[in-house]
């Protein structure tokens, strides 16, 4: 069983704007709590940008610092655009509004999916209520959703 944990890359992991700590960030100590974090060389915590409110955080658990560190979980990322796409693809087509927190994880399963034999299991996690996200994904597409 292979598990992943799916980062937001807001508007890119090329850009400042993003909240992809353990790929794009460093280990450190934050509220004394040593994990990953978006910081400078001096140890200053850095912005996060995500869409999702949940996701827009300098930093992840130290639970997922060791699933990482440990190999026992892959973290991948997804941008603004991505999660949105997802969200919008999961409503339209079966009437489930995702959380954006989990339209990250489904974005990523929509690339994982082709890859993957037919024999093979896909599961996604979906927690959340995404009506509460409608206003971000209007805004963000500047359509009604």
């Amino acid at each position: 069983m292979r598990l992943f944990g799916i980062e937001a890359a807001g508007r890119g992991t090329d850009t400042a704007e993003h909240a992809a700590s353990i790929g794009e960030g460093s280990p450190g100590v934050l509220h004394g709590c040593r994990s990953y974090f978006l910081q400078d060389a001096d140890g200053q915590i850095q912005n996060a940008h995500s869409i999702s409110a949940g996701l827009d955080y300098p930093g992840v658990g130290p639970e997922h610092a060791l699933l990482h560190d440990t190999g026992r979980v892959v973290y991948e990322s997804v941008t603004d655009a991505e999660a949105v796409d997802a969200f919008l693809w999961l409503t339209r087509r079966q009437g489930i509004i995702p959380a954006l927190e989990s339209s990250h994880a489904l974005a990523y399963a929509r690339k994982l999916a082709p890859l993957m034999d037919r024999e093979q299991t896909l599961v996604v996690c979906l927690s959340g209520r995404g009506d509460k996200d409608l206003h971000s994904v209007r805004q963000f597409t500047g359509e009604a959703a």
